[in-house]
């Protein structure tokens, strides 16, 4: 397999605006951005966010039918007749709020490169309207159309970063309930699930989630149980989950890697902790980074 190229390297909160706390970003000059700072504590944080959509390329394949409204599914497909081939969705950061597909961009051409089929998937943002369940409903469709696509092999693998990974692991221990309004009616329940630098427990962040469900913990508990990804452990007994986490991941406790997977792994399911020594909270979605190691484990017997 030809390695990918062109890759860009891109507690409890107390306050709104520490939604920059989990804005991915890419290099400068790789695509259309906002920049907005945040004070935390003592620290600031400027975090960059595409405003963009991918655009398609002769390297992206449609779906087999027609998405959602207003969502865009371009799918990457392995060069050569290798095929079918493994698929993998990936699911941006941007705290809930911001982000655009095109922040996976450059990991997703990595493992199309590795002979994943990919898709990096759009999904309704928490700005004026609350972002669950309608943004799960959104990448478990993606789920479907990748599922679906006729290169693909049946098999998915659903990778999030930061935000992303919450989200992610949300579809992944779906039990085939979310996809409301999708053009393709029947649920796929992922095989594979990698986190980078996610925060799983919703219960510890505070009025950095609020966007997300829309009203507060005591308002309607239900919602942020069923939002909870560490509540939902064990609804995909055959899952298998790799964690990945930053060694010098700033922003995100370690804990959140490592109570998620105990929860995963007392629900008898098989986790995985992964540390990237040295690695940032945004440099968990370079390629230059995680690609090899996310590869390795995806090819495992």
């Amino acid at each position: 397999m030809v390695p990918g190229s062109g890759r860009c390297i891109s507690s409890r909160l107390t306050a709104t605006l520490a939604v920059a706390l989990f804005l991915a970003a890419c290099a400068p000059g790789s695509e259309a951005t906002n920049t907005s700072t945040a004070a935390v504590g003592t620290t600031t944080i400027t975090s960059t966010t595409s405003t963009t959509r991918p655009s398609p390329t002769s390297t992206l394949s449609p779906g087999p039918s027609d998405p959602v409204p207003d969502l865009d599914f371009e799918i990457r497909v392995p060069d050569g007749d290798g095929g079918p081939f493994p698929a993998a969705v990936l699911v941006h950061g941007g705290g809930w709020v911001a982000g655009s597909p095109t922040l996976m961009d450059d990991l997703a051409a990595y493992l199309t490169d590795e002979g994943y089929l990919t898709l990096s998937a759009p999904y309704t943002l928490a700005n004026g309207v609350a972002g669950f369940p309608v943004a799960i409903d959104d990448i478990a469709c993606a789920v479907r159309h990748v599922a679906a696509h006729p290169d693909a092999d049946g098999t998915v693998a659903v990778i999030g970063h930061s935000a992303g990974a919450h989200l992610a692991a949300l579809v992944a221990l779906d039990e085939g309930t979310y996809g409301t309004g999708c053009a393709l009616r029947d649920p796929v329940i992922p095989d594979r699930l990698v986190g980078l630098a996610g925060p799983y427990d919703i219960a510890r962040l505070g009025p950095l989630i609020g966007p997300f469900f829309g009203v507060g913990p005591s308002d309607d508990p239900e919602l942020w149980v069923k939002g909870n990804p560490l509540f939902q452990a064990g609804n995909n007994p055959d899952l298998s989950s790799l964690i990945m986490h930053g060694g010098e991941d700033g922003l995100v406790s370690f804990d959140f890697a490592t109570d998620f997977s105990a929860a995963l792994t007392e629900a008898g399911t098989e986790a995985v902790v992964e540390v990237v020594e040295g690695a940032r909270h945004n440099d968990m979605h370079d390629p230059d980074v995680v690609g090899d190691l996310v590869v390795t484990w995806l090819e495992r017997g």
